[in-house]
């Protein structure tokens, strides 16, 4: 254990989920994956809404996209926050880690416990499984999340029990231990034998073995410099045309299942790793991420609520059998534009932006726990 170099405190970028690090342009290709998962798992929510009353069909392509491409999004996430992790933060002492861990607390438990209530909510309002009940309030934050909610809560776990190495040597453990793990709780899920006791592991383990890999895959992409190898329009082509290959034979084949998502997530991240960093070179913006990539928390938090709310007041009022098409129109209307109406009137009053955006109003991160990266 080192200590952390005594550098200046770093403000959190405007344009990442968590405020890791400085808005610079070597990140922009992680910030704009984000806010791509981010909107994709919008669209997601869009596409299951719309299935469920009718208004599209649940098979073919739109089952392909459910199975396979949307499940992708938050091993995108860990894989994202792993990699800012590495590259912004310095956590090899006690206090480093007591310190980091109370700033992603507050960065990730504010939204998870904001929108878990928001979530149940409109549950109750909407006639769904899980209501807002005291019991399930409190299953809901300390046992079994709400979808998509598990996010913060197994991210934080992760960097609980993830400090950041300093060696190459240290990565390569850091990330055989995580394989290990997922190896592991893939082969007990898959298993008829091991199947029924594994699924009655609690969230916090299961989460934890089936996403620390792209976490630590992230740190170990930040830490020994490998964008270089899969930076190329060729590579990117490839494992674009390796993922879909493989995605449509397994879902064909009806082979869906923990192996073939595991599969499926890895080639994926290398994918979308290899696309982002060679489209998106230092400096290299445009428009459309420069707006996006402000709103990347908003889209997937806020947009399921609005989605939901939505189509229970037009299956109410019999509107998808009316009218499908404006139905569809309609909910994309909200799926893309009530997240980015509900954050400005929230930066408008006072600073309720914070419960979306915690890191946008905490302090600076510490100068015990940042560190500057060769740039």
């Amino acid at each position: 254990m080192t200590s952390a170099p005594n550098i200046s405190p770093v403000t959190g970028a405007v344009s990442e989920m968590h405020g890791h690090g400085s808005d610079h342009p070597r990140d922009t290709w992680v910030l704009n994956l984000e806010a791509t998962a981010a909107l994709l798992i919008a669209l997601g929510s869009l596409l299951t809404f719309a299935a469920a009353a009718g208004l599209i069909s649940n098979e073919g392509l739109a089952r392909w996209t459910q199975e396979c491409l949307f499940p992708l999004q938050f091993p995108v996430f860990y894989f994202c926050s792993g990699y800012l992790y590495q590259r912004y933060r310095a956590v090899r002492t006690r206090r480093a880690w007591a310190l980091n861990l109370r700033r992603e607390a507050v960065v990730l438990l504010v939204p998870f416990a904001v929108f878990t209530v928001l979530g149940l909510a409109v549950g109750s309002l909407c006639g769904s499984e899980r209501a807002l009940t005291l019991p399930e309030l409190a299953n809901a934050l300390f046992v079994q999340p709400i979808a998509p909610l598990g996010y913060f809560y197994t991210c934080l776990l992760l960097y609980a029990i993830t400090p950041t190495p300093i060696s190459r040597r240290n990565t390569y453990g850091l990330v055989l231990a995580a394989l290990a793990c997922k190896v592991g709780i893939v082969v007990a899920l898959s298993l008829p034998a091991t199947a029924a006791a594994a699924n009655a592991l609690p969230y916090a383990i299961t989460s934890v073995a089936e996403n620390w890999i792209w976490f630590a895959g992230g740190m170990a992409i930040a830490l020994v410099r490998a964008l270089p190898l899969l930076r190329s329009r060729e590579k990117a082509w490839a494992l674009g045309a390796l993922w879909i290959a493989t995605s449509i034979i397994t879902f064909t084949a009806g082979w869906i299942g923990e192996t073939s998502h595991a599969i499926l997530d890895a080639v994926g991240i290398l994918w979308v790793t290899s696309l982002f960093s060679t489209v998106f070179r230092p400096a290299r913006q445009n428009a459309f991420y420069r707006f996006t990539t402000r709103y990347t928390m908003a889209f997937w938090l806020i947009a399921p609520l609005a989605l939901r709310l939505l189509f229970f007041v037009l299956v109410c009022l019999g509107a998808p059998a009316a009218a499908p098409w404006a139905c569809l129109v309609l909910g994309a209307i909200v799926c893309f534009g009530a997240p980015v109406a509900v954050m400005a009137g929230l930066s408008r009053v006072g600073k309720l932006g914070f419960i979306v955006y915690p890191s946008r109003y905490l302090a600076p991160v510490p100068a015990a726990i940042t560190k500057n990266p060769k740039l």
